[in-house]
């Protein structure tokens, strides 16, 4: 059940991010919600499943919008992985923690696709790509973080509660 609801979520945020999210552009950037997805179940669940969303989640990314197959499902299981790792003991009704990890993973996963897409076809300006791209999509991003992680927490307390209860029946 669990990896229903996961794939449908992931699905629904991919078909919004590819349709709706496009109408929404504010200078130059829309809000990347898959990464958030990303984090937030890593966080919630930590790093094995977080890295399994991520894979996921980038492999449909790569089957639409890239030219080689990998390069985002690899990015996707590696920020899932390390926002995954350190949140073991938390509270998860804190809301901070995973907006500034979500922030992180943002920033992180834009370097890298500055790197592997524009340092390498000769474009070596990172201030102005920090400062046009960069920083306007973490900000614009981040004020998606914080519905998106509580809606993902509710869906997966309600899951949690439901493995718990036919844990007990059975």
């Amino acid at each position: 059940m669990r990896v229903l609801i996961v794939a449908l979520v992931i699905i629904v945020n991919f078909i919004l991010q590819t349709t709706v999210f496009g109408y929404i552009e504010i200078i130059g950037v829309k809000p990347n919600t898959m990464l958030v997805i990303i984090a937030v179940y890593a966080i919630l669940r930590g790093d094995v499943e977080g890295a399994i969303v991520g894979l996921c989640a980038g492999f449909l990314q790569d089957l639409f919008f890239s030219d080689a197959l990998g390069h985002y499902a690899l990015l996707g299981a590696l920020l899932g992985f390390f926002c995954g790792k350190p949140f073991k003991n938390f509270y998860r009704e804190h809301t901070m923690l995973p907006l500034l990890l979500t922030a992180g993973a943002i920033m992180v996963y834009e370097f890298v696709f500055y790197v592997s897409r524009f340092l390498f076809e000769g474009k070596v300006d990172l201030s102005y790509y920090f400062i046009r791209i960069i920083l306007p999509e973490t900000v614009y991003t981040m004020l998606f973080a914080l519905p998106v992680y509580h809606l993902v927490f509710k869906l997966n307390n309600f899951l949690e509660k439901r493995e718990n209860s036919r844990r007990k029946f059975f």
